[in-house]
């Protein structure tokens, strides 16, 4: 099993001696009792959902144990993908030192191998970019999507749970979500300036910004050029039918910048930093003069005209309609952000020029691995961090409550507690590794409060 490094048993240790305290305190064989099963394991914790599930303890730790082992469950995933993403980039790129990793021969486990690959990808994208002086410049790491949303219902069951089997009314999505963070699939059109939801799988029909690789037509904000290879409405500076131009019309196929409407060869989408008409492999923002039917399977996020079924939240929404003690609300509310259900994000490293060689190498490993840094930086990153800082504090309070519990429960919030803090440490290796990555391709960096 790998390891991890850090003061992970300290919490473990100062609850012991909090326990033991307690019992010379108050003295009784029972809780003494309670103290030496405190001093115990909690082989539960890593056995899954069913194992803490048939404890024996009451219905507020058991949903603050299961909601913090739902934390470290998702926070090792990550990590995995992260390392997973990074060894493949390196394995693609021809590096072959990428550091000591911990399950290799390192005493920090994982978080020092995620550190060394990561920090290894990072030095071999820079060096590539480096190469031709000022290429690092002309490519920069457009990413799009990754949308996460939490679900009303399981957040409700899990309260319901705390309170021994009462049903809790769960929110009204469409009340109690933000209106900015609404998807729903439109049966009408998706407003002006709302966002059309495509992916790497699933195309947007689009009539505005694409963040992602428009199919289509990309029209240039006025006295700007675009990257085009396809037919250019304008003037074309770089390849016009295989033969170099510095700037004219070209009557065929452009490779290079055009300044004005750049209709994309069929099979060749293209990074539209303009407008773009026609499909996109991700989030695609509206025109202002825009009405658009998003697509089948496509949701629409800020505003339908229509019928709007299959609503979801891609963000935080308000607890549900029940009288749950605060420790349960917490413990249940990470629940439900740790189980969001999350579409990856599309990635690409958009150069001007050719992609030939060592960079068109870096452009295919980048499309296939950079969704998993991506999403460890963004959208499931930040629902991590929020759910890992809740259940704690959850965690933390019942603790406090410790002469009100059994001692089977003292030893798992002890446990879930150690848990969630180590945890927290490899997700922000997690986040920071995959940060280096980007940042060295031009990309995002790490979030505030990561």
């Amino acid at each position: 099993m790998m390891q991890r490094k850090g003061l992970k048993f300290v919490p473990g240790l100062v609850l012991a001696g909090a326990v033991g305290a307690l019992a010379l305190g108050n003295g009784g064989c029972s809780t003494l009792s309670n103290a030496a099963a405190a001093a115990g394991s909690c082989d539960a914790f890593s056995q899954g959902a069913s194992a803490i599930g048939s404890l024996q303890i009451d219905a507020t730790s058991k949903a603050v144990v299961s909601a913090s082992a739902d934390f470290v469950g998702i926070v090792t995933n990550m990590e995995q993908a992260v390392l997973t993403a990074c060894n493949n980039i390196n394995s693609d790129l021809g590096v072959t030192d990428a550091g000591a990793g911990g399950s290799s021969g390192g005493e920090g486990g994982i978080d020092d191998e995620v550190t060394a690959s990561c920090n290894a990808a990072a030095a071999a994208i820079q060096g590539i970019l480096n190469a031709g002086g000022s290429a690092q410049a002309a490519c920069s790491l457009a990413y799009s999507g990754g949308q996460c949303t939490v679900d009303a219902s399981a957040q409700a069951s899990c309260v319901g749970s705390c309170m021994g089997g009462a049903s809790c009314t769960p929110p009204d999505v469409t009340v109690d979500c933000s209106p900015g963070d609404l998807s729903v699939q439109c049966g009408g059109t998706c407003n002006a300036m709302a966002t059309c939801e495509g992916s790497a799988t699933v195309q947007a029909n689009c009539q505005g910004s694409c963040s992602a690789e428009c199919t289509g037509t990309c029209t240039p904000p006025t006295g700007a050029s675009i990257d085009c290879s396809g037919t250019c409405m304008g003037n074309c500076t770089g390849m016009c039918n295989g033969s170099s131009m510095m700037g004219g019309m070209c009557s065929g196929t452009c490779q290079g910048k055009c300044d004005a409407a750049c209709t994309y060869m069929a099979g060749s989408p293209g990074h539209c930093s303009g407008s773009c008409k026609g499909t996109c492999s991700g989030n695609c923002t509206l025109d202002a003069n825009a009405n658009v039917m998003c697509g089948a399977n496509v949701s629409c996020k800020g505003g339908c005209t229509g019928m709007a079924t299959a609503p979801k939240c891609e963000g935080q929404i308000k607890e549900p309609m029940c009288n749950a003690d605060a420790n349960c609300q917490a413990s249940c509310q990470s629940h439900a952000e740790v189980s969001a259900m999350c579409t990856p994000p599309s990635v690409n490293l958009v150069c001007s020029g050719s992609t030939s060689g060592q960079l068109g190498t870096l452009v295919t490993t980048l499309q296939k691995n950079g969704p998993a840094l991506i999403a460890a930086i963004t959208t499931q990153a930040q629902l991590a961090i929020t759910a890992g800082g809740s259940v704690l504090t959850a965690a933390q309070a019942e603790v406090s409550n410790a002469g009100n519990l059994s001692g089977s429960a003292i030893a798992c919030l002890r446990t879930a507690v150690s848990g969630v803090v180590s945890a927290q440490a490899s997700l922000n290796v997690s986040v920071s590794a995959s940060a280096s990555v980007s940042t060295s391709a031009g990309g995002p960096g790490k979030p505030a409060g990561s």
